[in-house]
């Protein structure tokens, strides 16, 4: 069904609608299905007032680029926005559901086995638990919930203030979804079978399958989101904005699964219990690194904003490589203490 006989909604166009064919006119159309004024228009795209209306009479025509941003800010692509359809909206699909299921039957099923061979522990239990259902459950609710209302206020580094394509946010929800789901079934998976190992190879096997899930919970996340930008973003202020941001956001997860990766190597060359005074005391370490990075990573983003639109360019200022040494110093002296 052709945009003459559709809107963006699923709803009938009214009978005078189905002769509008000129791409003016289909730009004040849906400029007035939003609805938008022509100076709301306008601001959104970065041009005038008059560029909008002069559009709209078919005296001038917007660029292919240009006219990429109109569709991206009405949730459309731009063969949907020239040709007036809308493809299928996007929903969540089953996989990450059943995938759900099937790290339940793994849980399941080492308790039962463990059980019964004597290679039940407590610790695997608990990281098993801890990946199934405070990560991988937890996020599969919340991903598909913002994907079914459409609703994203909750997400890091969501700003009200930003212009989305939200079709293109739901996909990359959808793809992120799917993927820690089949990360977090893989590695509970691999841990229940791990744990029939003898002591010496469970303990090591343990390490490296925490960090290896840490790592690419932290990086697979960012690359999607990255990967992106130019879909995400309408206005391009934005998408220079977001992509300068990158870089403090990448020193904050080296800064962090470099600490991980200390605590790591620090604990098996000492031997430490988990539940040990020695442990426990590394908390303090934990959280000032934490403030340290956290502090930094915020302020460095507000700062890559401020930059971009005032001067259009950005350089790490002094407090960003401050807190790069001060968070470096602090893992150095949790590692010797």
């Amino acid at each position: 069904m052709s945009w003459r006989e559709e809107n963006a909604s699923g709803q009938e166009l009214p009978k005078e609608q189905e002769m509008v064919q000129s791409l003016g006119k289909k730009i004040k159309y849906f400029r007035e299905q939003k609805p938008y004024t022509q100076s709301e228009l306008a601001e959104r795209l970065a041009v005038t007032r008059q560029t909008v209306s002069s559009w709209e009479r078919d005296r001038t025509l917007p660029d292919v680029y240009m006219l990429q941003q109109i569709a991206a800010l009405y949730g459309m692509t731009l063969d949907e926005f020239m040709e007036g359809t809308k493809e299928a909206e996007v929903t969540m699909p089953k996989t990450p559901g059943r995938l759900l299921a099937a790290t339940g039957a793994v849980i399941f099923g080492y308790l039962v086995a463990g059980g019964m061979t004597g290679h039940l522990y407590v610790d695997c239990v608990v990281i098993m638990v801890i990946i199934g259902v405070f990560i991988q459950l937890f996020l599969h609710l919340f991903f598909s919930g913002s994907v079914k209302t459409g609703n994203f206020s909750m997400l890091a580094g969501y700003d009200g203030k930003v212009e989305y394509n939200l079709e293109e946010v739901k996909k990359v929800l959808i793809q992120m979804d799917v993927h820690i789901s089949c990360i977090s079934f893989g590695t509970i998976l691999l841990f229940g079978i791990s744990a029939f190992l003898e002591e010496s190879r469970w303990e090591l096997t343990e390490i490296i399958l925490i960090f290896a899930y840490c790592v690419d919970l932290c990086v697979v996340p960012v690359f999607y989101n990255y990967r992106s930008i130019d879909r995400i973003l309408v206005r391009e202020l934005d998408r220079r904005i977001t992509k300068a941001g990158y870089f403090s956001v990448v020193c904050f997860l080296v800064q962090v699964l470099g600490f991980v990766a200390v605590t790591f190597a620090k604990t098996e060359l000492r031997n430490m219990q988990n539940n040990s005074p020695e442990s426990v005391g590394y908390i303090g370490w934990t959280l000032l690194f934490l403030v340290i990075v956290v502090a930094e990573l915020l302020y460095e983003q507000h700062r890559v904003k401020k930059k971009i639109t005032e001067t259009g360019s950005y350089r790490p200022g002094t407090v960003f490589w401050l807190g790069t040494v001060s968070a470096g110093a602090v893992t150095v002296l949790m590692f010797f203490r």
